[in-house]
């Protein structure tokens, strides 16, 4: 009976507690009061107008004035010299690579060994002469030329390696600026000199085709062989010599500019001289 008892009291103060939870709730909803909303319309302030500048505007530029203490000091050229380090030696290098266990590679040096073919010369074509039996070149000649191996041609009586060849036309050796049927080569001189050649003492003129002497002018003077010098036109031996300030013949006794000599009366004259 007791818990019966218990069971409906709690349910009646359940549905108490329910209904104040009602009321209360309507109570609420009629006490809350109506917020009204009003739309204010909103005016946008006016766009002012800006009317162009008609003058036009002058900008000026201001130079800025850079102080002396603004600019950064500059570090001196030899600190910057100093500053770069210097290459490491060899010998430095070699000790580094021996610490640390580096095997430094050797440069190796090819060099290079002419073949056979470019050492040797050219061989030139040569043969067996039927005559005389030698071995002979182009242009052989029985009896007057032989095979030079060094030179690899033909050579006459006398030839000098480098220096003389054969001249075919004039039969025999000739040196350099050979002119057929008018020098021949000296070898003593060891050089081409023309008809009455005397050893040291005259050379060829190659523009006169002639031996001079000392002091020669083409086309002026000419070696005197009774004289043993260099004369001019209308020498006579004894009595002239060769004045190469005054370009002519002169006697004994000349004075350039003040005497000459009179082929007639074959003496030196002064300038106002007449025939006796």
């Amino acid at each position: 009976m007791k818990k019966g008892y218990l069971a409906v009291a709690a349910l009646i103060g359940m549905s108490f507690s329910l209904a104040s939870c009602v009321s209360t709730q309507t109570q609420v909803e009629e006490e809350a009061p109506e917020v009204k909303i009003e739309v204010v319309p909103y005016d946008a302030p006016a766009v002012e107008t800006v009317e162009p500048v008609a003058e036009p505007v002058e900008i000026e530029i201001t130079e800025e004035v850079v102080e002396e203490e603004e600019i950064a000091e500059v570090a001196p050229a030899e600190e910057i010299v100093e500053a770069v380090p210097e290459p490491v030696e060899a010998e430095t290098i070699e000790e580094a690579a021996e610490t640390l266990g580096v095997e430094i590679p050797e440069e190796e040096v090819v060099t290079e060994t002419p073949s056979a073919s470019k050492m040797e010369a050219p061989a030139a074509k040569t043969s067996t002469c039927s005559v005389c039996g030698k071995v002979a070149g182009e242009q052989h000649i029985c009896g007057i030329t032989s095979y030079c191996s060094q030179c690899g041609r033909e050579a006459g009586s006398g030839h000098i390696c480098g220096t003389t060849q054969f001249c075919h036309e004039c039969v025999e050796e000739v040196g350099p600026n050979h002119i057929c049927d008018l020098t021949f080569f000296c070898p003593d001189c060891k050089k081409e000199v023309g008809d009455g050649h005397i050893c040291n003492v005259t050379t060829l003129c190659l523009n006169c085709e002639e031996e001079v002497g000392a002091g020669h002018i083409c086309d002026l003077t000419y070696y005197c062989y009774e004289c043993e010098k260099e004369v001019g036109d209308e020498h006579i031996c004894g009595l002239t010599h060769f004045c190469y300030a005054c370009k002519e013949e002169v006697g004994e006794g000349h004075t350039c500019g003040v005497t000459y000599f009179c082929f007639e009366c074959e003496k030196e004259v002064s300038k106002d001289h007449r025939h006796e």
